[in-house]
């Protein structure tokens, strides 16, 4: 994708005119971001379930949360429920894996890929313990 083609994607998504716009275009690092967003797009961000004890929401060993390379939730890719106590923490590790896919790097770098609901546990006064694993996929 060209860099002009992904410049009109951005400024009509965010609706970006003016001062904004032109913010946007002079900054250093968007331009990396420009020069890495078509690579980057070619990633799906997965978030597979690796533990789970008591979870009220249901997740199993074994599901895939998924986003896109940009941390949309992939709906139609996701549990029928997924529990609000666990997005935070999946939010701090896709934009990790989003940082590496920005700045030209492999997304799989991230060396602490693994995370966990804030819920501690029947032994520390909550439900259960959720724990997912992240890693970034190509597209198929």
């Amino acid at each position: 994708m060209e860099k002009n083609i992904l410049v009109e994607i951005i400024k009509r998504r965010l609706a970006l005119e003016g001062e904004e716009l032109t913010a946007v275009l002079e900054n250093p690092k968007y331009q990396r971001l420009f020069e890495n967003a078509a690579k980057g797009a070619r990633y799906r961000l997965v978030a597979e379930v690796v533990a789970s004890k008591g979870c009220h929401s249901g997740h199993v060993v074994g599901q895939r949360i998924v986003f896109d390379s940009a941390g949309n939730l992939l709906t139609r890719e996701a549990p029928d429920r997924v529990c609000a106590f666990l997005m935070p923490n999946l939010a701090v590790l896709i934009n990790a894996f989003f940082e590496n896919l920005m700045n030209g790097r492999d997304p799989n770098a991230v060396m602490f890929n693994r995370t966990g609901c804030f819920d501690v546990g029947p032994m520390c006064g909550g439900w259960g313990h959720v724990q997912v694993e992240m890693r970034a996929e190509l597209r198929e």
